[in-house]
């Protein structure tokens, strides 16, 4: 059988396991944004019905070749709330990471692979948000991508990468999982590079410079964008602001819509979705009160501010 075919079968017996166990089916890119058609989407994402004596959904992804991208479990459809032991793969094939979540929160060791296959870090984190800059955790191991140890049981001196291992991200001393001493390295997102000076994991000070040679001192690498006045005068401006479609009220429609909007450096918002499948109409009224929310406080790295992408989920509920 040829190969061309040989996949084409591959990827209708995936579609075509419906009859035999219920199943949804998303097309997803890389930012996480649903689309309609697979054509359009860097990945596939089928979430399977619990087996028999499990309330747990089978989340698994595929690459658009038919190759395997993730595989876990959720004890949600929509959206996903990770639960137990979650793996990612590399295109190659290879290990690209072994984590373990807690109702969606990642909690105990996560590995990280290199390309290669070879162990690139082994974090320890606990009760913590997964992709988030702000997200904190205990430096346990390093490697180099031959196999040499750099790191071991929390002390050491390394290099970090940037996600796709294009160049050092930064390099210095690890002691006890904490950042120590002089960390120097660069962002080439924000063409700039830093020195940062640690103890005990605080930072004690930062400088970073870029291209025209300007230099900003700092004592938080990461400072989260924050509507003004904080996030429950946020949630307070939402319970005020939506007005509840009547058709939904009229057929008592509730749900949750999960939405992703960036955070601009001046602290408007933009790029405005709907991250997950919810009534269209909840949706949409989700979507125009965040578009009309005041202006937030942008968020900071290494002293600039910069464009953050941030999740709200918004609740409608009918009272009973």
């Amino acid at each position: 059988m040829k190969k061309s075919n040989f996949l084409l079968l591959f990827l209708l017996c995936i579609y075509t396991g419906i009859f035999a166990q219920k199943q949804n089916v998303y097309f997803i890119k890389d930012d996480g944004q649903y689309v309609e058609t697979r054509d359009s989407a860097d990945f596939i994402r089928i979430v399977q019905e619990p087996d028999k004596g499990s309330a747990l959904y089978i989340v698994k992804e595929f690459y658009l070749d038919g190759k395997v991208r993730s595989l876990g479990l959720s004890l949600k459809i929509e959206p996903l709330l990770y639960e137990g032991i979650y793996r990612a793969v590399y295109k190659n094939g290879n290990k690209k990471q072994v984590a373990n979540y807690v109702k969606g929160k990642l909690s105990g060791p996560v590995y990280n692979y290199y390309p290669n296959g070879k162990l690139y870090t082994r974090y320890l984190y606990e009760n913590a948000v997964p992709g988030s800059i702000f997200t904190s955790y205990k430096i346990t191991d390093v490697n180099d991508s031959t196999g040499n140890v750099l790191v071991k049981e929390g002390n050491g001196e390394c290099v970090f990468y940037d996600n796709d291992f294009k160049y050092i991200a930064g390099r210095g001393k690890i002691k006890n999982g904490e950042y120590d001493g002089v960390w120097t390295g660069e962002d080439q997102s924000q063409h700039i590079t830093y020195k940062e000076t640690y103890e005990q994991g605080k930072m004690i000070a930062g400088e970073s410079t870029d291209q025209q040679n300007v230099t900003v001192t700092y004592t938080k690498s990461a400072v989260q964008p924050e509507y003004k006045g904080g996030v429950n005068n946020f949630y307070r401006y939402l319970g005020q602001s939506i007005r509840y479609p009547p058709n939904c009220q009229r057929m008592g429609i509730q749900g949750v819509v999960m939405v992703t909007f960036a955070v601009d450096k001046d602290g408007s918002l933009h790029d405005i979705r709907v991250s997950n499948y919810a009534n269209e109409e909840l949706a949409a009224e989700a979507v125009r009160v965040i578009r009309q929310s005041p202006s937030w406080m942008p968020g900071m790295m290494r002293g600039r501010k910069v464009r953050v992408r941030y999740n709200v989920p918004v609740s409608f509920a009918l009272s009973q």
